[in-house]
């Protein structure tokens, strides 16, 4: 009888070789984000990469906040009284679970150590680490489930496509939350879908120690709170009744790692709770450039989300993941009886906050940031899309053939990563023509001052007399200019940085970033003839941050 070829999963080697492989692979990328870390001029052992976005200070101030009460305190922390003196202290901000932050400022003092006392209260470059480590240990954890899964080659490529996504290894290089929430957040469906493949529910162990996961995730960002819906749904699909208990204990010691983890709730637990979640609703709104249209962030159509995941997704990832969609389906389709797979799990757990942001009222802005953690599930189907493309070309090539092929086809999706650099969180697709089609198109060229660049700040220096003043827009949070105004460079010369004033521009100078619905009228592109360009970042032919000089008015 004539033997059938070998699948890549047959040749894949064994377990202990295969971690080597994902260790190495998390490793690299935890150099390759680590290279493009400075923010301005912070670090020697860095190289330049995004400006300080807004939410960076908090973030790391909140974390340095944290980290030096505990080194203050001691094991006398654990006292009531030394909690609620951290946790009530006015500067102590309750705007999000603390496990991110605490990571960011764990980073911050770490690497403070090693590159000594810069004489300011914080650094936001040393807190881009913890979301450096965060990234390496997403690129291991999407390698390894997707080897256990679909075997090495696709697992390999799953892992490394988290490179080609531009947006996602972008936050890779910010001192933000959403890096540590992505980790958590996959990591807490990864063990449900991994530990929960059972043809029988759960055992009450199992589904505590699965539940801590999600307590970790429940404590890094409010996003957590999608994470129940779709596994509670396929539970009781698959096993009716018997899925109960185990659901309960799941979500009883997710709730359970939230509330011990976070002492701020010990103290008035409905009342703090209810403060905590009721800031995502509570808030003032955020202004969105979305098709040319200006939108408040509860108004945006409700296909926002799901065209900006489909236009910042390299094109060919996005068909190989098409392909790994109907792997799931086939085997859905084939599973006897009709239950529910594990598979289905991982799909509708990438789709759930996709649909959430869909429903009227519900706020969505800055790209993909707030649904970010749905990218490494897209990376698994990409793995699994792969897959199924070299079994295809195996069954006609041969099988050295069909993985080189694939390899290229999928090297090629990289160009992204590499020519946006390092404002990756500008990029769109050939979709949409890239960032200069979309730009034409009304979309958002930058929104969260990444634009300027450690590499732009220092032209500016340059350029620029000494104690001149630079007016700065848009200012979306005073504390982004007041740490901007701390770059070593920037105090060296004397140079005083301002919002600034349409109406009286107290210096001809301006530095900006191209976010159009805050920007005043004098510094839109309608408005050019009034200014001259001095430095400016462009991607593609378009503006993203820029230093320019006000003509005299007439």
């Amino acid at each position: 009888m004539k033997q059938d070829k070998p699948s890549p999963e047959s040749i894949a080697p064994r377990r202990p070789a295969a971690l080597f492989w994902y260790l190495l692979l998390a490793g690299l990328s935890f150099l390759l984000v680590g290279s493009q870390l400075d923010c301005a001029d912070d670090l020697s052992f860095t190289g330049p990469g995004p400006g300080m976005t807004v939410d960076e200070p908090f973030n790391v101030g909140q974390g340095v906040f944290l980290v030096r009460a505990i080194r203050v305190y001691g094991l006398g922390i654990i006292a009531p009284e030394s909690l609620r003196e951290i946790f009530e202290h006015p500067n102590y901000l309750p705007d999000h679970p603390p496990l991110g932050r605490f990571l960011i400022g764990l980073a911050h003092e770490s690497v403070a150590g090693l590159a000594g006392d810069e004489g300011r209260p914080f650094v936001v470059t040393y807190g881009r680490y913890a979301s450096a480590v965060c990234f390496a240990c997403l690129v291991f954890l999407v390698g390894w489930f997707t080897f256990k899964r679909a075997g090495h080659a696709g697992a390999l490529i799953a892992a490394g496509s988290l490179l080609a996504l531009p947006r996602l290894f972008g936050h890779a290089h910010l001192a933000a939350l959403e890096m540590p929430t992505a980790l958590f957040y996959v990591m807490a469906v990864l063990a449900v879908v991994q530990w929960w493949d059972t043809e029988l529910a759960p055992t009450n162990k199992r589904a505590c120690l699965t539940g801590i996961l999600l307590g970790l995730a429940l404590l890094t960002k409010i996003q957590a709170i999608l994470i129940p819906i779709p596994v509670i749904v396929w539970a009781i699909w698959k096993w009716r009744q018997h899925a109960l208990l185990p659901l309960l204990c799941w979500g009883g010691m997710g709730c359970l790692v939230f509330f011990v983890g976070w002492p701020w709730l010990w103290f008035d637990p409905v009342g703090h709770l209810s403060e905590y979640l009721g800031r995502t609703t509570g808030r003032a709104a955020l202004y969105v450039e979305y098709f040319g249209t200006k939108y408040a962030d509860r108004d945006l159509p409700w296909h926002y989300a799901w065209v900006m995941l489909l236009t910042t997704v390299p094109v060919g990832l996005l068909i190989c993941s098409g392909f790994g969609v109907t792997k799931l389906w086939h085997d859905f389709k084939t599973e006897q009886p009709k239950r529910p797979t594990a598979g289905l799990l991982l799909f509708v757990s990438l789709l759930w906050p996709l649909i959430l942001f869909t429903l009227p009222g519900v706020t969505v802005y800055d790209g993909v940031r707030l649904f970010l953690m749905v990218f490494p599930l897209l990376a698994i189907l990409i793995g699994l899309g792969a897959t199924t493309v070299i079994d295809w070309l195996t069954r006609r090539f041969r099988q050295k053939v069909a993985i080189v092929t694939v390899t290229l086809l999928l090297l090629t999706q990289f160009t992204g990563s590499l020519l946006y650099a390092p404002c990756w969180l500008s990029y769109y697709s050939l979709l949409l023509g890239g960032l200069k089609g979309a730009d034409q198109l009304g979309m958002e060229a930058t929104y969260w001052g990444d634009s300027l660049t450690a590499d732009l700040l220092a032209e500016v220096v340059e350029e620029v007399p000494d104690n001149s003043i630079i007016q700065i827009a848009p200012i979306l949070h005073p504390a982004w200019l007041q740490m901007l105004q701390e770059t070593p460079e920037i105090k060296r010369k004397g140079i005083q940085l301002v919002p600034f004033e349409s109406e009286r521009p107290v210096s001809r100078y301006v530095m900006y970033f191209q976010r159009n619905p805050y920007l005043p009228e004098l510094l839109q592109t309608q408005s050019s003839d009034r200014w001259t360009v001095l430095k400016e970042v462009t991607r593609q032919q378009v503006a993203l941050g820029r230093l320019v000089s006000l003509k005299e008015s007439r």
